[in-house]
């Protein structure tokens, strides 16, 4: 699920269907000249919220082994167990 609304991600794919058609017709340089007029996309987010937990230290071992295999860091990682869990759970529940 992105986190863009439905009305940015529409201009969004407007914007780069644009582009690939005009792209097209251009040879390697005149794209990169392109590219380096084009403006950087941000998207602004709120900022995330520190939360502590009490977890078994255990645990906490087997997410930081996990996580260095997978070549994240534990907290990223962590976070992203509790979002996929919270978006499961979300789909089974009614809000």
């Amino acid at each position: 699920m992105s986190k863009l609304p439905a009305k940015i991600r529409k201009r969004l794919k407007k914007e780069a269907e644009t582009w690939d058609a005009s792209i097209g017709h251009e040879n390697p340089q005149k794209v990169g000249e392109l590219l380096e007029k084009a403006e950087l996309f941000l998207a602004n987010r709120p900022p995330k919220q520190p939360v502590s937990l009490r977890i078994d230290p255990f645990d906490v071992s087997m997410a930081k082994r996990i996580a260095r295999r997978k070549g994240i860091p534990f907290t990223q990682l962590m976070s992203m167990w509790l979002h996929e869990k919270i978006e499961q759970e979300k789909g089974q529940v009614n809000l």
